[in-house]
């Protein structure tokens, strides 16, 4: 392997828990993985030069009600640091072989947890992961944590939302503003851990010279409108005080969920200064056939023998009438159902309602009939105790 690219980074995260929850779900890492290094709790930005087996970048929004979300999450950053650290230095292909199986070796592992633990069944989380090993980044997404671009004072999102609401956007059924407040805006269609496997969706960002990388949970991107993202990130050229102002902006907004960002800065020689034509959008990516990168580098036995299904798996008690009719779960960890109103919208809504499981049935033919959906139990008692809460913990 040829020595790696000079190129510079500067990181920092932060998660906050939100002025709802009584813990924190949400998980992120950053990680030079040649050096071994990472950190989930940082006080200032972080400096590192690339080396030649990468670097990486999580943010995981766990599932599952009690504590069964923060286990999904943290076995999900731990698995696929631990995946990549024994993966040998490889070339692009062969590094966005080894994130997507590292990512799939995440969802086995916490798959077999879950199974087998029945204070956490059901549990998972999603996973937005990037990494690079050379001028391009590498983006494996499950789920609806989001990874953006900021180039050019532009801000440009470079994963694409596995959830119904990003659906029905898609298929011009609605719009990003009335997705935000879609009743069934909580479904989504991946989720590590809930079923056997996933189908890791992989894209790429060719890097250039000065790149802004953001990572977030849905307890950010939810509340805080891109345009607001936008407006932080061309303010505030400090990673660390862009991050915080972010999460306060949340925070603004009655805090509903737990809150996650990280934010990472790239430089050096081998990145050329963006022009004009330098578009940021999802590109989608596949590094072709080749061997399993990760075969001598993973542990991991494979011991799914169950074929149990989503409702067999999740307990009973948190499937709604119809969601036990679509075989979904639902999250019910914020509020996403609208005000009443007239009697118009209520007419709209349940015809949006209708079309989003119509949605639903046809996504659960073409994936086999099996969904996945945030889903976490602590509502009741967050909303009681809650009440009256004016001020953060």
């Amino acid at each position: 392997m040829p020595s790696p690219p000079d190129i510079a980074i500067e990181v920092f995260g932060k998660t906050d828990v939100g002025l709802i929850r009584e813990h924190n779900e949400d998980n992120f890492l950053v990680a030079d993985v040649t050096a071994g290094m990472r950190s989930n709790d940082i006080k200032q930005p972080l400096k590192v030069s690339l080396g030649d087996k990468g670097a990486l970048f999580l943010v995981c929004d766990g599932m599952g009600g009690a504590a069964a979300g923060e286990v999904a999450s943290r076995m999900a950053v731990e698995s696929i640091f631990d995946v990549l650290t024994g993966v040998e230095p490889q070339d692009r292909d062969g590094f966005a072989r080894a994130v997507r199986r590292a990512v799939e070796v995440a969802n086995e592992r916490i798959y077999v947890q879950s199974r087998d633990n029945q204070s956490e069944r059901g549990m998972g989380t999603t996973c937005t992961a990037a990494a690079l090993v050379d001028d391009t980044l590498v983006v494996g997404q499950i789920g609806d944590s989001r990874c953006y671009v900021f180039r050019g004072g532009k801000l440009a999102q470079v994963t694409k939302d596995q959830s119904l609401a990003w659906q029905l956007i898609e298929a011009g059924a609605m719009t990003a503003e009335e997705a935000k407040a879609f009743e069934h805006a909580n479904i989504i269609l991946q989720a590590l851990g809930v079923q056997e496997r996933v189908e890791v969706v992989l894209s790429q960002v060719a890097l250039r010279q000065g790149d802004v990388v953001v990572l977030c949970s849905d307890g950010l991107h939810g509340p805080v409108g891109d345009d607001e993202m936008l407006e932080m990130l061309q303010r505030e050229s400090d990673l660390q005080k862009a991050a915080e102002g972010l999460i306060q902006k949340a925070l603004d907004r009655d805090g509903p969920d737990n809150i996650t960002v990280v934010i990472a800065r790239f430089t050096g020689s081998a990145l050329v200064p963006a022009t004009a034509d330098d578009l940021v959008t999802f590109v989608p990516y596949e590094p072709g056939p080749g061997p399993d990168p990760t075969s001598s580098g993973s542990s991991f036995e494979h011991p799914l023998a169950s074929t149990a299904t989503v409702n067999e798996r999740v307990p009973q008690e948190l499937l709604s009438d119809e969601a036990v009719t679509a075989g979904v779960v639902e999250r019910s960890g914020r509020s996403t159902r609208p005000d009443s109103g007239s009697t118009s919208s209520s007419a709209i809504r349940t015809a949006r309602s209708v079309l989003a499981f119509f949605f639903l049935a046809l996504v659960a033919a073409a994936a086999g009939g099996i969904f996945v959906m945030k889903c976490e139990r602590e509502q009741a008692a967050h909303s009681s105790t809650s009440e009256g809460r004016g001020a953060r913990p």
